[in-house]
């Protein structure tokens, strides 16, 4: 048994001897107590035996992965995890910490464009570690955005898993909060990856248990029509359709359950947007944002949306720098008067 399931079974001990549950009810609980933990688990990275004692799991923040600081880049693309995820296993498909995912073949396939990824800590369980509500983690996104100038003279698209669509949608609605009108028309597009505009079922199945399995606040934000969703869902689309805000939207979801459960139905992960179509894809929740190859369906979409949303930056002609050759006869300067016709 892992260390977070020893520590949850201690807790539902201790928690069942307050409220009385005998051994027999505590043992059918328990069989219903080890599902709900794996299910809390499919929000994020799936269990990956290529974890490393030394790794960087804590990375946080914008981190660099490709042509960041070329001066001739045309834009940059921003990659946003969901709940338990990580900014670079999230998107691989073997959740290695090498360089064979799509976050490098598009640097690779698209010269000129800037390609980021963003970390921050989104734990589903207070067992595995710690969450900000969205609202928090979506002003300090705005901030290493500033912090990084990205959005300030070059245009910008986000690609975003799960709950990284929801916190990209809640850096927007602060930036029309705070009047940064600049930032937002430097957001070209936005790819949304199976996330949940209405929240999950399974957040509220996983909430049922909250006091065992110790969840955070970003897990019960999520649950199905939470109200917060609701309004993020109306404003973000009353801004969109009405094009207050020119950003153009690709929206994936999954077509297969994870371990048997539909994480993100087709309902939640449609925005319903004018004029979007959702795509189903052959993936589950987890492996969605792990395209294996450059043959991917995911993968090609993405990059043939990033290549039209983010057109090259006009370029002014260059100067010719030849001395303008004049004569000085008379006859190579004609003069409009003595040309007239004397009809």
């Amino acid at each position: 048994m892992s260390y977070q399931l020893q520590l949850l079974a201690l807790s539902w001990n201790k928690w069942s001897g307050i409220h009385g549950i005998s051994n027999e009810e505590l043992v059918c609980r328990s069989i219903i107590v080890i599902p709900l933990v794996r299910k809390a688990n499919m929000f994020g990275r799936k269990p990956s035996d290529n974890s490393q004692p030394n790794e960087e799991s804590n990375m946080t923040g914008l981190i660099k992965i490709s042509g960041c600081d070329n001066p001739n880049q045309r834009g940059d693309v921003v990659f946003v995890h969901g709940l338990g995820g990580h900014p670079l296993k999230t998107w691989h498909p073997e959740e290695k910490l090498d360089n064979k995912s799509w976050l490098y073949w598009l640097g690779e396939d698209l010269k000129n464009v800037g390609v980021w990824t963003f970390g921050y800590k989104a734990e589903f369980s207070n067992w595995k570690g710690r969450a900000m509500p969205r609202f928090d983690q979506a002003r300090n996104l705005m901030k290493s955005l500033e912090n990084e100038q990205l959005g300030e003279d070059k245009p910008l698209i986000f690609i975003t898993h799960s709950l990284g669509g929801l916190l990209v949608k809640e850096v927007l609605r602060n930036a029309d909060t705070y009047d940064k009108q600049e930032f937002i028309n430097k957001i070209k597009g936005i790819v949304f990856l199976a996330t949940p505009h209405n929240g999950s079922h399974l957040a509220n199945t996983v909430g049922i248990l909250s006091k065992i399995l110790r969840t955070t606040e970003s897990v019960q934000e999520l649950e199905d029509n939470n109200p917060w969703l609701r309004d993020l869902d109306v404003w973000y689309r009353q801004k969109v359709n009405n094009r207050n805000y020119q950003i153009a939207t690709e929206v994936y979801y999954e077509a297969w359950d994870t371990s048997g459960y539909k994480v993100v139905n087709a309902a939640s992960a449609d925005p319903k947007l004018l004029d979007v179509m959702p795509v189903s894809v052959d993936a589950n929740h987890i492996t969605i944002a792990k395209p294996k190859s450059r043959r991917d369906d995911v993968y090609k979409g993405v990059k043939n949306f990033i290549q039209k949303h983010l057109k090259s930056i006009p370029q002014l002609p260059p100067v010719d720098s030849t001395p303008l050759q004049i004569s000085a006869t008379k006859d190579t300067v004609p003069q409009v008067e003595e040309n007239k016709d004397p009809q």
